[in-house]
């Protein structure tokens, strides 16, 4: 498949827009509850446990596959691998098929980053899921997860393209919660099972 035509379809699955799908299904419009994020973890609050981790999945695996498929089937450059994964994000965080509205990021960000540097995805999750649990902020521990990534990708020594890439996400990460940080400095982040209004 040509470059081009494979970036543009890496960003067309990615936006597929996982939550608003599974709340039509039970007659919710994910984008007008809860944080209104199409997301998993709305859509945990808003639906539930079982339909969150169904979109937390679907969104792992919408980033995760054009990934794998880029970097085992494809015969293209690393940069390119690297922006067909980016594709994969951007489109989730602005999904074409409802209004450039999306999620953050998260789930797909563990799905790219599982096929492209799994040692260092459990790595930064293992600290991010503490953090977590200690703190019950998803978005703390979202954050620090896609700051710890390149953080270790360097330590590690990894090609600076990768390192690079992680930088990226990471910034894409910190845009799509800064309402996340507002409510963090004013302490009035929702935690995590607490429901939201």
């Amino acid at each position: 498949m040509h470059y081009g035509v494979a970036l543009i379809v890496a960003y067309l699955v990615g936006a597929f827009p996982t939550a608003y799908v599974v709340g039509k299904t039970r007659n919710i419009d994910i984008t007008r509850h809860g944080s209104g994020n199409v997301g998993g973890t709305n859509a945990l609050r808003v639906m539930g446990v079982g339909p969150g981790v169904t979109v937390a999945l679907c969104d792992f695996l919408k980033a995760a596959v054009p990934t794998y498929l880029a970097t085992q089937v494809a015969d293209i450059a690393l940069w390119q691998v690297l922006t067909i994964a980016a594709a994969t994000v951007i489109g989730h965080n602005w999904s074409v098929y409802i209004g450039f509205r999306g999620g953050k990021g998260i789930a797909c960000t563990i799905g790219v980053s599982a096929i492209l540097y799994t040692p260092v995805l459990l790595a930064s999750l293992a600290v991010a899921a503490l953090v977590m649990y200690l703190t019950r902020y998803v978005s703390v521990g979202s954050l620090l997860m896609t700051t710890l990534i390149p953080v270790i990708l360097f330590l590690w020594r990894f090609d600076a393209p990768y390192i690079v890439f992680a930088l990226f996400i990471m910034v894409l990460a910190f845009y799509r919660h800064r309402s996340n940080i507002v409510r963090l400095m004013q302490g009035t982040e929702n935690k995590l099972g607490k429901s939201k209004k």
